[in-house]
């Protein structure tokens, strides 16, 4: 390799986690070469263009290593009605109207948050749009609101049972509400033919790719460098493979592949570890309950002021059959269990599966919210990595103590306690379910403080430098990257991220504040403030 084919990036401070700082990198060929002062580097590589930061700070790119990228690159064609947007119910209607009125057929909606807009029902949406069908997903993911127009479209009936891990609301006479939860309304998106609604148009393919870049390049500019898509069915694949075959470069991605279609994927030989740089399965997802913010989560006391312990997905026996088929081919679980009843279950079959056949894949449990000290020293026994809400102390704020009461909110997305006992923890804002930004994510776990005021379980605070380490070197290591991705050190990729200024030196509450103004994939520039 000639060394003039290598580049020189300088700046004031370059941090990686578990290293000193140094103020310069040498990169070539996608990767770095070497790290250190930027004169034994100029020395090494005479003639190397230098591209100088000059007072910024550069850190490894940053990676949400669970979140939702294909569906929220869907989530560009469909309307946003989420509390900027649609703080009352009022305002909500007033969108879902004004965009029924501009694009003829199904109106599908997304990131309503009833807790901040207000409750919808069926009989609120067929007062708006009495004939067309309407969906309004939650925030969540876990729930939706539909009509009468479209309760007939999807051949629901009045009478229509629950299934398996999901329900469908009911009034006192017995009457549907509209509300379809967990599921009921996966199901709803899944068929023989593929992972689509049956009833709606599929996208037009230039325009979901036109979304997907779109979505890219918003992520660049958060510094976000690599993510690992948490739900990826027919559909998701089907995106991002498009996307792979029209040479977007512009972000990394990790796969969890859905279970339910475990035996498709199996078939085509998709498993832990398959594909390249640009586009890998990281794992198999699977869900043992419901979510936080939907409140239906599978608990051991129940929410408060309720009777109600939440919703299992699966019977604790099809828990086991999955873990221990998943497991015995070598392929890594990664399974949606929020609280703490779920989790135990959940690490009760992982416990068994190792104990029968050793294997050194480790599971992971994605969210892992509400845990104690038992649950958190079996995790850390068995090795298995967590991917805790990152934004979630901020986003919901005091509402948290109001659901779940101080004592659990006190246990909550358990950084510090995870951390502390050895465990592997990865990013997670599970977005669209909460903000994006990888800044406002790290001030979250860093004060514990909502965007409401509310302290959230402060004991579980962590340092800047830590959730730093989180979104860098633990997100790979959770996505089974730690040896080419994640930090700054010769052999690792090229991905970095340059910010206006050092996270470590400004006040923790303003965190979020702090912002990328350069973003690099392979040493290549992706994102550039204007």
């Amino acid at each position: 390799m000639h060394e003039t084919s290598t580049t020189i990036f300088r700046a004031q401070r370059i941090f990686s986690p578990g290293a000193a700082d140094t103020e310069a990198i040498a990169v070539a060929a996608g990767r770095v070469r070497a790290t250190g002062a930027f004169a034994e580097l100029r020395d090494r590589f005479p003639g190397s263009p230098v591209v100088d930061f000059g007072e910024r700070t550069i850190i490894p790119g940053l990676n949400d290593a669970h979140a939702h990228f294909a569906d929220t690159a869907q989530g560009r064609l469909e309307l946003d009605v989420s509390p900027p947007l649609a703080p009352d119910a009022a305002a909500l209607i007033a969108r879902v109207r004004e965009f029924a009125a501009s694009s003829p057929g199904w109106v599908l909606a997304s990131c309503y948050d009833d807790s901040l807009t207000g409750p919808l029902d069926r009989d609120v949406l067929d007062a708006a749009l009495p004939g067309t069908p309407v969906l309004i997903r939650h925030v969540s993911g876990h729930w939706g609101v539909v009509n009468t127009a479209a309760l007939r479209a999807l051949a629901i009936a009045e009478d229509q049972p629950d299934i398996p891990g999901g329900t469908y609301g009911r009034d006192a006479a017995g009457r549907l509400t509209g509300h379809i939860y967990e599921r009921a309304l996966l199901g709803r998106y899944v068929s023989v033919e593929g992972d689509e609604l049956r009833p709606l148009p599929a996208a037009d393919p230039d325009r979901l790719l036109d979304a997907y870049r779109r979505t890219a390049e918003e992520w660049n500019g958060y510094g976000i460098t690599s993510t690992c898509d948490a739900f990826v069915g027919p559909r998701q694949l089907a995106m991002h493979t498009a996307a792979r075959r029209a040479g977007v470069r512009q972000l990394r991605v990790n796969m969890l592949l859905a279970a339910e279609r475990y035996d498709d994927f199996r078939a085509l030989g998709l498993g832990t570890g398959f594909g390249d740089e640009w586009l890998r399965v990281a794992g198999i997802k699977a869900f043992v309950d419901g979510a936080i913010g939907g409140r239906t989560c599978l608990v051991s006391e129940p929410f408060c002021g309720t009777h109600d312990h939440g919703m299992e997905f699966s019977t604790p026996e099809g828990l086991i059959a999955l873990v221990d088929r998943v497991h015995d081919d070598g392929n890594r679980l990664t399974v949606h269990a929020n609280g703490d009843t779920a989790i135990r279950r959940l690490l009760d079959a992982y416990e068994a599966a190792q104990e029968r056949r050793p294997s050194p894949v480790r599971h992971r449990i994605e969210h892992c919210s509400i845990v104690d000290e038992e649950i958190i020293a079996r995790i850390a026994r068995l090795g298995v990595m967590v991917t805790p809400f990152s934004r979630y102390a901020s986003f919901y704020g005091g509402r948290l103590e109001r659901w779940y009461g101080p004592e659990r909110t006190e246990r909550m997305f358990a950084h510090r306690a995870f951390l502390d006992a050895g465990v592997v923890v990865g990013a997670s804002t599970d977005h669209p379910a909460s903000p994006l930004s990888p800044f406002a994510a790290m001030q979250s776990m860093v004060t514990r403080t909502g965007d409401d005021g509310a302290a959230v379980g402060r004991s579980q605070a962590i340092t800047v430098e830590e959730a730093l380490g989180i979104y860098t070197a633990g997100s790979a290591a959770a996505t089974g990257e730690g040896d080419v991705k994640g930090r700054l050190a010769p052999g690792y990729l090229a991905d970095f991220a340059v910010l206006d200024r050092d996270p470590r030196a400004v006040a923790p509450e303003t965190l979020a504040e702090v912002s990328a103004v350069a973003t690099y994939v392979g040493g290549e520039a992706v994102y550039a403030a204007e």
